[in-house]
């Protein structure tokens, strides 16, 4: 049974002020959490992405954090390093985290349910995020390519978030 089922399938992507409200206002037993779900919504990757990446896929420098996510999963393609800028909300967490890691471990050494389980406390489940991320992107303007680039997912997957923009533009233009 999907993930979802508890709560109800989110179709509203989360914006960056709902973001921020749950990382203040959330439960965060460890510092490490509140770095994971930061990654989490910054790159729109899965948590087994997140749980499987060593110290060494990551490179912090005085103005980015970069992420050689490797071969996505899912069927999903070969991405190129992702970046997030170290000025977003959060992105010192992230930083945190990857230096206090010991070379050749894991960023976050939890279970999937784990991982799952601290997302659970503050944003529903873990999809809600990727949700957000694609479908945020698509409403920036970026294109399916660019989308594509940044994800690994197919061209298939990815028609689901552009009809959900373009429904939302559509309900829009009848201001």
């Amino acid at each position: 049974m999907p993930n979802y089922t508890i709560e109800g399938k989110q179709i509203i992507p989360m914006n960056d002020k709902n973001f921020l409200e749950g990382m203040k206002k959330g439960y965060f037993a460890k510092r490490k959490h509140k770095a994971f779900i930061a990654l989490l919504y910054y790159t729109a990757c899965r948590v087994s992405e997140l749980l499987r990446a060593k110290k060494e896929q990551f490179k912090v420098t005085d103005k980015e954090i970069i992420w050689n996510v490797g071969k996505r999963l899912k069927h999903g393609l070969e991405t190129p390093p992702l970046n997030i800028p170290l000025s977003s909300p959060y992105a010192d967490e992230i930083a945190y985290a990857i230096r206090y890691t010991r070379k050749g471990e894991r960023v976050f050494p939890f279970t999937r349910v784990t991982g799952w389980l601290i997302v659970r406390r503050v944003f529903k489940y873990p999809h809600f995020f990727r949700l957000s991320r694609i479908t945020n992107f698509f409403l920036e303007g970026w294109t399916i390519a660019q989308v594509r680039s940044w994800t690994g997912l197919s061209l298939r997957a990815l028609e689901y978030y552009v009809g959900l923009v373009d429904v939302k533009r559509m309900g829009e233009s009848l201001k």
